[in-house]
């Protein structure tokens, strides 16, 4: 337990934006060489990794994935039992000495407000026990993943030649969740997970001396009317059985001046469902009555996706083999009935093979998520490691 967190809290005082994660991709790589896995690649999509850990048996072979990415927010004060070797490492890595809150750096502007340190030390965890001892049966393929919280890591991963050569039967994630009993386990079958995508759109006019309006082509009057159709298609949306939701997050209309009337402008929106096809028709609808309203009013017009996610959809089988570790091992199991309507990419997985993901309590009082004085609560560390060894024994059980 007290390797697991050193490893998680060195992990977290090294945090790395989506894409960056060069001194995590180390630290892992690092730990996992001495669990001697019998596949080891270091660097799959991105800085991605994967180890393979070969069953005695044949059987089916189980992803268990982790994110390593970390979040653009601020750390705050140094951890107490933060040691001088751990910043000394950190060092060598090429950081620079930190002063970590709970875990994350003061001079640093990133840090891990999401948990990813805590997944990613979990399957660390299963890494060491499956280098002192092989799983009975089937192949269990270790995959930390990077670039999660922008949603283009999961099809990195997918994409890269290294993965399409695994074979792979099922997979698993988990996502530690506040505000659930610590230890709990929480599981949805279908939708456990919004699809989310930010739609940026960008309206193009023609500025005039503020005195002289009529000389320009002020796009103001096309933001107001969209804004107020948006408004009209979130009410709209209330009751939408799949949840669909659209949020505004972000206006710009021109510049800050007082002498030029606007020739630019933005609106930046968040889309989110819980069915794939939904979201893709609320996108598509969003982007033809901008183009339709724009060339009403002569204004030229683009559109940009950012952070596209799919819904998480959870197979039935899989929830089932949750269950029945977290049962083994005398868990609370809760059984929710919305989905989240927060996204992960780890839905993308759900085109290669059935997929589960899980949540695992953290505590009711536990900081929420992305909270600048959120920190992975390690007491939940050998939990994950436990439910996801029980996982691969109820799957191998079940092939007999």
């Amino acid at each position: 337990m007290k390797a697991l967190e050193s490893l998680r809290h060195k992990l977290n005082i090294n945090a790395e934006l989506s894409g960056q994660e060069k001194n995590t991709n180390k630290i892992i790589n690092k730990f996992l060489e001495k669990t001697n896995p019998d596949v080891h690649y270091r660097n799959v999509g991105g800085y991605g990794i994967i180890a393979i850990y070969k069953g005695v048996e044949e059987g089916k072979n189980i992803l268990l994935r982790a994110d390593i990415d970390g979040l653009n927010i601020p750390g705050g004060r140094q951890r107490d039992n933060e040691t001088t070797s751990q910043r000394v490492e950190s060092q060598s890595l090429g950081q620079q000495p930190t002063a970590n809150s709970q875990s994350s750096t003061a001079n640093s502007q990133f840090s891990h407000r999401c948990g990813h340190d805590g997944h990613a030390t979990i399957l660390c965890g299963l890494a060491m026990r499956y280098g002192k001892k092989r799983p009975a049966k089937g192949d269990v393929i270790l995959l930390f993943q990077p670039a999660e919280e922008t949603g283009e890591g999961a099809q990195a991963v997918i994409n890269d030649p290294l993965f399409q050569g695994l074979k792979i039967d099922t997979a698993f994630a988990l996502h530690n969740l506040p505000s659930f009993a610590k230890h709990q386990i929480v599981i949805k079958k279908d939708c456990f997970a919004s699809a989310s995508l930010g739609l940026k759109l960008i309206f193009e006019g023609k500025t005039s001396h503020a005195s002289q309006p009529d000389k320009g082509n002020n796009p103001q009057k096309v933001v107001t009317t969209l804004l107020d159709a948006f408004q009209k298609k979130y009410e709209n949306l209330r009751n939408d059985k799949h949840r669909t939701i659209l949020t505004v997050t972000h206006v710009v209309v021109g510049e800050e001046t007082f002498g030029v009337t606007p020739g630019h402008a933005e609106i930046w929106m968040t889309l989110r469902s819980q069915d794939d096809k939904a979201l893709k028709n609320l996108t598509d609808s969003t982007i033809g009555l901008c183009e339709y309203i724009s060339k009403e009013f002569k204004l030229s017009f683009t559109h940009s996706i950012h952070e596209a996610f799919a819904a998480t959809m959870n197979s039935s089988r899989e929830v089932d083999a949750v269950e029945r570790a977290a049962n083994d091992l005398k868990l609370s199991v809760n059984k929710i009935r919305d989905a989240f309507p927060w996204s992960e990419d780890f839905g993308r997985f759900g085109d290669v093979c059935p997929t589960c993901l899980f949540g695992l309590g953290c505590g009711f009082e536990h900081e929420p998520l992305h909270s600048p004085s959120y920190d992975f609560e390690d007491e939940i560390i050998d939990t994950g490691v436990d439910v996801f060894e029980k996982i691969v024994e109820v799957i191998a059980a079940a092939e007999r």
